[in-house]
């Protein structure tokens, strides 16, 4: 008596589902686009704690902030900057201080018109400095190329550019754009002090760090999509191979 070949299981068992292979897929965009997310945003961004009270109201004593890296970018009249202690010309100090940029190379920089900062003769309304301050003094500064000058929101408690002069750009690290974590961002509200006053020029906005979050959120949702399908895909190939063993040969 002779009986058919036994049909060759072992290679229709060998062969890939193409669902199982698009939910591998699937899996593995969601983590390319997480890391992606997580990669940018820890190395251009890092986490601080103000240290001193010296841009109160605006930043608190031991708050936190988010710095995104300044990597030679251009630095705006309005910017809050993290500065190298050690870049002021005059007095220069260990550690990184948080200050305001209020003038820009070629800028001459006074105080006071009717108790108002200016500008190359043009006085700046500043909402978000501390009120009350005992702050003011006369005097008058001419920015030059490569520099910037800063002070910090609350004149009567910070030791700024006012007394230590104009800190060189490669002195300037970062922009603060942010409260709270890196993760957590609660960004700082625009200035438009400068420009209400008709100087060029509009501060540092950062949208990047807020994209980033989304690449995470959606590499993390496409992640847990892909992965729940592979598995359901997986079960549902393994339940069909235990009804097919079931078969007894031949029928």
């Amino acid at each position: 008596m002779s009986f058919p070949p036994v049909p060759p299981e072992s290679s229709s068992r060998r062969r890939s589902s193409p669902l199982a292979l698009v939910m591998v897929a699937v899996v593995l965009l969601g983590v390319g686009a997480g890391a992606y997310g997580f990669g940018r945003m820890f190395l251009g961004y890092q986490p601080y704690v103000q240290a001193s009270g010296n841009m109160s109201p605006t930043l608190h004593e031991g708050e936190r902030i988010v710095v995104r890296r300044a990597d030679g970018g251009d630095v705006h009249r309005g910017d809050v900057v993290l500065i190298e202690g050690r870049a002021y010309p005059t007095d220069g100090h260990p550690g990184v201080s948080v200050v305001r940029v209020v003038g820009v190379a070629g800028d001459t920089v006074a105080c006071c018109t009717d108790e108002h900062l200016s500008v190359n003769g043009k006085p700046v309304t500043e909402p978000y400095i501390a009120p009350g301050y005992d702050g003011l003094f006369e005097f008058s500064a001419k920015v030059p190329e490569g520099s910037v000058f800063v002070e910090g929101d609350n004149r009567g408690n910070s030791a700024d550019s006012r007394f230590r002069g104009p800190v060189p750009l490669s002195g300037v690290t970062g922009f603060v754009v942010a409260t709270g974590t890196v993760v957590t961002p609660d960004s700082l509200p625009a200035v438009t002090a400068f420009t209400d006053a008709g100087l060029p020029g509009a501060p540092f906005t950062d949208s990047t760090l807020t994209t980033l979050r989304w690449w995470i959120v959606a590499g993390t949702v496409v992640f847990f999509a892909g992965l729940i399908g592979l598995i359901v895909t997986l079960v549902r190939i393994a339940g069909r191979r235990r009804k097919a063993a079931a078969v007894p040969p031949g029928r």
